[in-house]
């Protein structure tokens, strides 16, 4: 229905102009109710001429689009609210609505400025068959174009990888600079060359299947160990991408005709990688070593506590000192013996209080040769050359005298006693790629080399040679930890070792430790002990271990000194507050729970400074923690014999203020 105009005539005309329009429309007023129409619109939306009327809401013809399925899935209440929504806020839409036959109309409404709506639609079939023949011969160009930029950039000689195109009949067609200097020939060489004459026969043997996928028009990525002229050996990862036929006069579509390779060396990622693994297992194991000390050095602080008075009550008694030698004294030298391998796995950790300071490394390495020599058997030469003007590097000296000594007596039991062992001392650059695989920066280092021509080691000995407990010796031979200790001395001392070794062709191990400039200050001399107190005050003595707190009572009550006891360091607070002649708290540092030794320390040292403070610990980490975070505070390690238990307790009863007592 044409709108109303003034001129009849004029009326008629633009009504029958309207309807002769091939694009449809209908026209709501402000309140969304048809006041204008063409034919056009009903039949191309195929809506019922019951609601060509004046008056009818759009609500009715969006119900029809919903129902239909033409806004798309979705329950039909919810789509027409979603559309009047988008109307009464003055949305514009634009939908394409699919139409038996294969038709396409597109329906476009749209708010007008005099407060109207408008809806048009048209049929646009032909329209987006023409844009999608477009869009298919854009996208075809468009791949094919990709792939030549593609082939342009795989073939430059210019990228890090090794580079081939290869034919059917796995003849090269192309290879980049970097691919044809592996196997030392020039680009130009290799084209028309058979894979079979380059590739070493090994690496073609185990490659072939791979090609031979590749030629079946699969996407192959693989990676290998392949041997290269001259005896070199890389760990090389492949891609290999097929090539296809797309012009059907030259042969089928979708031919595979030959196939693309890049090779890209990862020898060095691998080795990385290996030795990241490396050093996350020694440091995992380290920890775990540290966790396990204090439980350990508790259980033989136990066992000393009580075989030692047995000892030396059963050695006055008249016919039972054989009994004390035969039973006694080797469940004695066992329990000493677990007590020095647990104080070597503290070290393997790396927890326990390292002292570096500028050493020349020169004059402690002809020390320790000069000590050795004498302890080697006669038919095995210990050779010491060090070059002239090393600088000092900032090392713990008994940590390196430790080391070399355990890769000396190693050499020695490698060669069986006969050959030679070989010391030297000289200074290395280490250029970036090596420093990388060492974790190191780039730079120069001090190199100390042992090697000897004994039994050498298998790979796989060489790949676990550091683990701690791990040996290549007989049984009984060795505990497995001397090379762990070794390790961990280097990595303390911010440096790096490397073994090198085969059957039969002896070892070689290099420490790389960072050079300084000029000497540190010597170190400062322990103060004297000091005198020992003729009173013996009241000890506290605090241990979360019920066993070893029975044990540590019976011996600090065999000293003489008046003792009470407290599980926990809240309890231990408690007593000190409640008995006031309390003179020495003796605590363990790790106590299970809240405070710990060291907050119950500080919190006595504030409160009670006429008490003296000791703390003991079979970790090695805590007592040096102790040891800054409080200065002056008596420290005994787990386990401890009587020599020990008494001079820490004098040393306690020493450091209170005078007159605070």
């Amino acid at each position: 229905m044409p709108p109303e105009t003034a001129d009849p005539r004029r009326a008629a005309l633009l009504s029958e102009a309207l309807h002769e329009l091939e694009q449809g429309y209908a026209v709501f007023d402000e309140h969304f109710r048809l006041v204008a129409w063409n034919e056009r619109f009903f039949a191309l939306h195929d809506f019922p001429l019951e609601l060509a009327a004046p008056g009818v809401e759009y609500r009715a013809f969006v119900t029809l689009f919903a129902e239909r399925g033409d806004y798309g899935p979705g329950e039909p209440e919810r789509l027409v609210a979603w559309r009047l929504a988008g109307a009464a806020r003055h949305e514009r839409i634009q939908i394409d609505l699919a139409k038996p036959g294969g038709r396409v109309i597109e329906a476009v409404g749209r708010h007008l400025p005099s407060g109207g709506y408008l809806s048009t639609c048209a049929d646009v079939t032909d329209r987006r068959r023409h844009e999608a023949r477009l869009e298919a011969a854009v996208e075809e160009r468009s791949r094919a174009l990709s792939a030549s930029e593609a082939r342009l950039a795989l073939i430059a000689d210019e990228v890090p990888a090794g580079i081939a195109h290869i034919d059917r009949e796995m003849r090269f067609l192309y290879a980049n600079r970097r691919f044809a200097a592996a196997y030392g020939k020039r680009p130009g060489e290799v084209i028309g060359v058979s894979a079979g004459a380059l590739l070493h026969p090994r690496t073609m043997a185990q490659s072939s299947r791979y090609f031979e996928q590749a030629r079946r028009g699969a996407q192959v990525d693989f990676e290998m160990r392949i041997e290269l002229p001259g005896g070199r050996v890389k760990e090389i990862r492949t891609l290999l991408r097929p090539e296809t036929l797309t012009a059907p006069e030259a042969g089928a579509p979708g031919e595979v005709i030959g196939f693309y390779l890049l090779s890209i060396d990862v020898t060095r990622r691998k080795a990385t990688t290996g030795a990241l693994m490396r050093a996350q297992k020694m440091d995992a194991l380290g920890r775990m070593a540290s966790g396990i000390s204090h439980d350990f050095n508790n259980l033989l602080t136990v066992l000393l506590g009580n075989l030692l008075p047995l000892s030396d009550e059963l050695a006055t008694r008249e016919g039972l000192a054989p009994l004390n030698a035969e039973y006694l004294a080797p469940a004695i030298s066992a329990a000493r013996r677990g007590a020095a391998l647990t104080s070597r796995l503290l070290t393997l950790a790396r927890r326990e209080q390292y002292a570096p300071e500028p050493t020349d490394i020169a004059e402690a390495v002809a020390e320790i040769c000069a000590l050795l020599r004498s302890s080697l058997p006669r038919g095995l030469d210990l050779l010491e050359e060090s070059a002239a003007g090393l600088p000092q590097a900032l090392v713990d000296r008994a940590g390196l005298e430790m080391a070399l000594l355990n890769l000396v007596l190693n050499a020695r039991d490698a060669t069986g006693g006969t050959g030679a062992i070989r010391v030297t001392l000289d200074c290395h650059s280490l250029p970036p790629g090596e420093a990388e695989l060492l974790y190191l920066p780039a730079g120069r280092y001090l190199r100390l080399r042992v090697a000897d021509d004994g039994c050498g080691m298998s790979a796989e000995q060489v790949e676990r040679i550091f683990e701690p407990f791990f040996t290549s010796k007989a049984a009984g031979g060795g505990s497995g930890l001397g090379l762990s200790m070794v390790y961990g001395f280097v990595k303390q001392s911010n440096g790096a070792i490397h073994v090198e070794s085969a059957p039969g062709q002896g070892a070689v191990f290099s420490i790389l430790l960072p050079e300084v400039e000029g000497a540190g200050a010597a170190p400062t001399p322990a103060a004297p002990p000091a005198a020992v107190p003729a009173a013996r005050p009241l000890v506290l003595l605090v241990e979360d271990d019920r066993e070893l707190r029975r044990s540590l009572r019976r011996r600090i009550a065999a000293l003489g000194y008046p003792i009470l006891e407290a599980e926990t360091g809240a309890e231990a607070q408690a007593l000190a507050v409640r008995v006031g002649s309390v003179g020495i708290v003796l605590s363990d540092i790790d106590l299970g729970a809240a405070p710990d030794g060291l907050a119950l320390a500080r919190h006595l040292r504030a409160t009670r400074p006429g008490i003296g403070l000791a703390l003991m610990s079979g970790r090695g980490d805590l007592l040096a923690r102790a040891a800054l975070d409080l200065p002056g505070v008596a420290l005994l390690a787990k386990p401890f014999d009587e020599a020990e238990l008494v001079q820490t307790l004098r040393a306690a009863q020493a450091q209170a203020p005078k007159g605070a007592r």
